[in-house]
């Protein structure tokens, strides 16, 4: 059976430069619940980080839904 792992990362356009990968549980049965659950996590992020910084950081959440085959 085939799973979605959401994988995200934190980068600053000012520093040109991100942070470590991160990977997320659960796994998802399918594309669109794993990319859905993306965007909502970039935005709690966003929100946690305050305007402030991210205006000054220039901070963006980049994401990706990797297939894991699950036995």
């Amino acid at each position: 059976m085939i799973k979605f792992l959401l994988v995200m990362q934190v980068c600053s356009g000012v520093h040109m430069d991100c942070m470590t990968k991160f990977e997320t549980s659960p796994l998802f049965n399918n594309y669109y619940e794993c990319s859905t659950v993306g965007y909502l996590r970039s935005l709690k992020i966003m929100d946690e980080m305050g305007g402030d910084f991210v205006n000054r950081a220039e901070i963006q959440i980049k994401f990706k839904c990797d297939k894991i085959n699950e036995l």
